[in-house]
C-alpha cells in the first residue's frame, strides 16, 4: 500500500542572512528526489554551530556556496533522522520504511530530501532524537581525535578537552575513554555533573580554575579558543598534539585565522598544533553508531524543541548555551 504523501510541508525558511530570528515557519512544496537521492520523513534534525552560521551568511567568503547576496537553500540544517517515505530511481540500498540517519538538505522541515550514500540505518538502541544529535557532532569529534593520532590503542593517554560538555566536546570525552585515555574535560559549573557523567576522569570548572595554566597533555582539543594560541599550546606537553577545533572568529573574510596560525606555528614549537577541517564522511558515523550500538557512546541531548521553535532553538545554540546537543522534533 502506497502511502500519500502531503505536497506541501511545513519547514523552518530563510529569505535573508541574519540572525537566528529571520527564520520563520513556513509552508513550503513537497521536496522531490533526484534519480540518486531518497525522501526522509524527519523524525528529528540535529542542531550544529554551523547551521547558525549559515543563517547568518558567515563567514562571508562562504556565501560563495551559500547564496551571494540571500540564502540558495532557504530550508536550513543537515543533520537528520527519521523514514525513507520514497527513493529515486536508481537508489537500491534503501525502501521505504527504513529508519535512517544522516545529512540531508534542508533537514529543518517536516520532509528532507537526501543522496542515498550519505545515509546509514539507524541503531534500533538510539531515539530518533538521540540519533540526530549524532552526525556532524561525532564526526568532529572522531575527526579531531584521529588528527590528534590517539589510536585505538592509546593506553594512559591524557586528553584535555576544552568545551566538553558541547555537542562535539561531550563525544570528544566519550570517543578518547572509548579508546582508553585518562580524560580531563573543561566546563563550566552547571555541566561538571553532565560531564562526568560522559566520563571524564577529570572535570575542571574554567569559572574558578585558570585553565591557561594546565600542563602535560599528550592530547588538547579545543573547542572554545578563547586562550591565545601561543599560551594555549602551552596545555600540551612537549610532543603532544593541540587540535584547534573551534573559536575562530566567523567575522571574517574566512573565519579560518586561528586555524591558520595554528598551522603556521606549528613548525616552530615544540607541540604539535593541528586545525581541523571536519568533513561528513558516512564511514566515520558508521564508526560513532557502531560505538553507540556497544554501550560505548551515548549522544547528550539537553533539549528537543518543536519545529515552529528553531528560531529559539538555533539562538540557544549559537550563543553557545547548550550542554550536549540540542534537536528539533517536526
Amino acid at each position: 500500500m502506497t502511502t500519500q504523501l502531503p505536497t506541501t510541508v511545513r519547514a523552518a525558511h530563510l529569505d535573508r542572512y541574519g540572525s537566528p530570528a529571520e527564520l520563520q515557519q513556513r509552508e513550503v512544496p513537497l521536496p522531490t528526489p533526484a534519480d540518486d537521492e531518497v525522501l526522509v520523513r524527519v523524525r528529528a534534525a540535529g542542531l550544529n554551530r554551523g547551521d547558525g552560521l549559515a543563517v547568518a551568511g558567515l563567514p562571508y567568503a562562504a556565501r560563495l556556496s551559500y547564496g551571494a547576496t540571500r540564502p540558495k537553500r532557504p530550508v536550513p540544517g543537515t543533520d537528520v533522522a527519521g523514514t525513507v517515505v520514497a527513493v529515486g530511481a536508481s537508489v537500491t540500498a534503501w525502501r521505504p520504511g527504513d529508519d535512517v540517519v544522516g545529512w540531508a538538505t534542508g533537514a529543518f522541515a517536516e520532509y528532507a530530501v537526501a543522496s542515498a550514500s550519505s545515509l546509514l540505518a539507524k541503531p534500533a538502541g538510539l531515539s530518533f532524537e538521540e540519533a540526530a544529535a549524532t552526525p556532524t557532532a561525532a564526526v568532529t569529534a572522531l575527526q579531531a581525535l584521529r588528527v590528534a593520532g590517539l589510536t585505538d590503542i592509546a593506553g594512559a593517554t591524557r586528553v584535555l578537552v576544552v568545551g566538553a560538555s558541547g555537542g562535539v566536546g561531550s563525544f570528544v570525552v566519550q570517543l578518547a575513554k572509548a579508546r582508553g585515555a585518562e580524560v580531563t574535560g573543561v566546563c563550566s559549573t552547571r555541566n561538571v555533573d553532565l560531564v562526568r557523567s560522559l566520563g571524564a576522569d577529570h572535570v575542571v570548572d574554567y569559572t574558578t580554575v585558570d585553565v591557561a595554566a594546565l600542563r602535560g597533555f599528550d592530547v588538547v582539543v579545543d573547542l572554545a579558543g578563547r586562550i591565545p594560541l601561543r599560551q594555549a599550546r602551552r596545555l600540551a606537553a612537549r610532543g603532544g598534539s593541540y587540535v584547534v577545533v573551534g573559536g575562530g572568529d566567523p567575522r571574517t573574510l574566512t573565519g579560518m585565522r586561528r586555524f591558520a596560525a595554528a598551522a603556521v606555528l606549528s613548525p616552530f614549537v615544540r607541540q604539535r598544533l593541528r586545525p581541523l577541517f571536519a568533513t561528513p564522511k558516512r564511514e566515520d558515523l558508521a564508526t560513532v553508531l557502531r560505538l553507540a550500538e556497544a554501550g560505548q557512546v551515548r549522544p547528550s541531548v539537553e533539549a528537543a524543541y518543536d519545529l515552529r521553535d528553531a528560531a529559539d532553538a538555533l539562538d540557544f545554540v549559537h550563543r553557545g548555551k547548550a550542554a550536549g546537543k540540542v534537536v528539533l522534533v517536526p
